[in-house]
């Protein structure tokens, strides 16, 4: 950028972000060439984008998990800029931004149990077709359904999150503009848990489809007592299943817990130690 240009910011804003920053895209923000700023900048876009291209492989969804964890370092680095604590300290947009992520801490906090209930589904699952047990299939198998809904609630309860709904309370130009990036960078982790959970419960209503009552492979699997090909191909589909959710289960309590102590951050900030 040449030295001689304001900065400003230029995020993937949702509309009620572009509305009520259309006039001061351009304010400066302090330390225009601040490398933090830069960096969460960039992370809030990667996150944004990854949301944007799902395609619902193991890949993307652990490529995601891992672009979130980069979002809160980033997040965390900007809460340690003396103008970004100025700034909260005496806005009133704080208590708005500490309800919203409590909300995220409390629906990680859920789909971390999902995981761990949705992994015992898997397992019951895999071990049914090994012992040719239909009974425990179908048991199994409605089991992990009710857990793939409760990932639909979760995933509805991050909607609201998702949107930045208090852009228009900002009292002045500075403020909308640290303030908004906390807002953007949070507002961006719900977009892309959305994502996230919507990709994992299509993964795992994939990887039991052909195990579903209704199909003919039912007969297949409980048909014979040696391995079909198409119950080896099931078994390889579960065993996939189940590692990428270890690895989800990994990722999401780093992000749970890096949802705290971004809240945690913002609570000494306003609350100065006596």
């Amino acid at each position: 950028m040449a030295p001689g240009f304001a900065r400003s910011i230029s995020l993937p804003l949702s509309p009620t972000h572009k509305k009520a920053s259309y006039h001061v895209r351009s304010v400066s923000l302090p330390c225009r060439s601040h490398p933090l700023i830069s960096n969460i900048e960039e992370q809030i876009r990667a996150v944004r984008s990854w949301a944007a291209t799902a395609d619902g492989s193991l890949a993307w969804i652990e490529t995601g998990l891992m672009q979130i964890e980069l979002l809160h370092t980033a997040l965390e680095d900007f809460l340690q800029l003396s103008q970004t604590q100025e700034t909260l300290q005496q806005s009133a947009l704080v208590d708005l931004l500490l309800d919203d992520l409590l909300q995220q801490i409390d629906t990680y906090d859920s789909f971390v149990s999902t995981i761990v209930d949705l992994k015992q589904c898997n397992s019951e699952v895999q071990s049914a077709v090994r012992r040719q047990d239909e009974v425990q299939m179908v048991s199994s198998l409605r089991s992990q359904r009710q857990v793939e809904k409760e990932m639909t609630r979760l995933t509805s309860v991050m909607k609201g999150v998702s949107k930045c709904r208090h852009f228009a309370l900002a009292s002045d130009a500075k403020e909308l503009e640290m303030a908004g990036i906390v807002m953007e960078a949070i507002s961006a982790t719900a977009f892309a848990s959305m994502a996230l959970f919507m990709g994992i419960q299509a993964l795992s209503a994939k990887a039991t489809t052909a195990l579903k009552p209704s199909k003919s492979l039912m007969v297949h699997l409980f048909a014979k007592k040696r391995p079909t090909e198409e119950e080896i191909n099931t078994l390889e589909r579960l065993q996939e299943f189940e590692n990428c959710i270890r690895n989800v289960e990994c990722c999401s309590e780093r992000v749970f817990r890096g949802l705290i102590c971004i809240r945690v951050s913002i609570l000494n900030i306003t609350t100065p130690s006596l």
